[in-house]
């Protein structure tokens, strides 16, 4: 019983904190379209680097706030670190036919921005 409740608060407490995280990242920024979203990102990465993000983010996101480009992975967005670290690189090599070892290491001053995450993908496919 204690072990449920403790599970139960830990829950509660996660909720509130991926609430306020979204509230913070809303408050600070509009929301944008999906046509406004790709636009903006097929000026810095491959069409499908794009694609994958706006629909994979959105899964972490929706219905409150959508991704933008600036936004970051570790700061403003309530995406465990291991999803986008290890997940997405696989899923995103499986999907377009290669290897994720294929990706360079990220640059470790390079902010983890879904723009700048956006170009790293793209270095698989071009």
């Amino acid at each position: 019983m204690v072990v449920v409740g403790g599970l139960g608060l830990l829950f509660a407490i996660a909720a509130r904190n991926t609430r306020r995280q979204i509230n913070t990242t809303f408050a600070r920024r509009k929301n944008l379209e999906q046509s406004e979203f790709l636009a903006l990102m097929y000026n810095d990465c491959a069409p499908e680097a794009a694609e994958f993000l706006w629909e994979t983010t959105k899964f972490y996101l929706a219905p409150r706030l959508t991704p933008h480009p600036d936004d970051d992975l570790f700061r403003d967005l309530p995406i465990d670190d291991e999803d986008w670290s290890i997940d997405w690189p696989r899923d995103f090599a499986r999907q377009y036919g290669f290897s994720e070892s294929d990706l360079p290491e990220w640059p470790k001053e390079q902010p983890v921005t879904i723009r700048n995450y956006g170009r790293w993908l793209s270095t698989g496919i071009r």
